[in-house]
């Protein structure tokens, strides 16, 4: 008898103290909606969807327990966490550009360089492509010339032809022009991105 009294003393006993509330004397508190001081061994019904705290006998603060986040401040928070990973990637892919940058160029007069051979490699292209133009309109030129010696409505099959094809890779040729001359506007806009990219990177903070 006497031990299954003992027995049901420490199950009483580990019962409470498995309570956090009760362990250490503590109560948990928080403000009703009336705005009032509602406290209880266990979380009051009052204090349910509100933020509480964990007070001890002494009237310690032990810990507070923030509110349940609403639906709507879920989602703010949850994009704001987003936002600021999108933000730590973003400067996660700066340092590695700058690092590659730092190894690619050994001097802002190594930039120029580079970006002069890049561009006179283009302009060599950009020259073939003008004078193969050039050859194309006179070619133009002489078989509209041609064309105007035979009657209107009378132009041989393969002038026309001729006319025709010449046209096309004219029209071909300028598209090339183009697009070389758009290259070079691309090059010096990515040069001038590195050299002043790479000035801020090198520049001491004495210096500035």
């Amino acid at each position: 008898m006497m031990i299954r009294c003992l027995a049901a003393i420490g199950l009483t006993l580990a019962s409470l103290l498995s309570t956090p509330a009760i362990a250490g004397g503590a109560i948990l508190c928080c403000e009703n909606a009336e705005g009032r001081r509602v406290c209880g061994d266990v979380l009051p019904q009052a204090c349910y969807g509100r933020a509480y705290r964990r007070v001890a006998s002494d009237g310690t603060v032990i810990e507070r327990i923030a509110a349940p986040m609403s639906e709507a401040e879920r989602i703010a928070a949850e994009r704001e966490a987003r936002l600021r990973e999108l933000e730590e990637d973003r400067r996660r892919m700066q340092r590695l550009q700058d690092r590659a940058l730092l190894d690619t160029y050994r001097s802002a007069s190594d930039i120029d360089q580079r970006e002069q051979r890049a561009i006179g490699e283009i302009e060599r292209d950009l020259a073939k492509a003008r004078a193969r133009e050039e050859q194309l309109r006179q070619t133009q030129e002489r078989l509209q010339e041609e064309a105007k010696l035979h009657p209107v409505g009378a132009v041989p099959a393969d002038l026309t032809q001729a006319i025709r094809d010449n046209q096309s890779e004219l029209a071909a040729q300028e598209t090339v022009i183009d697009a070389k001359l758009k290259n070079i506007d691309a090059v010096r806009a990515r040069y001038s991105r590195d050299r002043e990219r790479f000035k801020t990177l090198t520049t001491t903070p004495a210096s500035r």
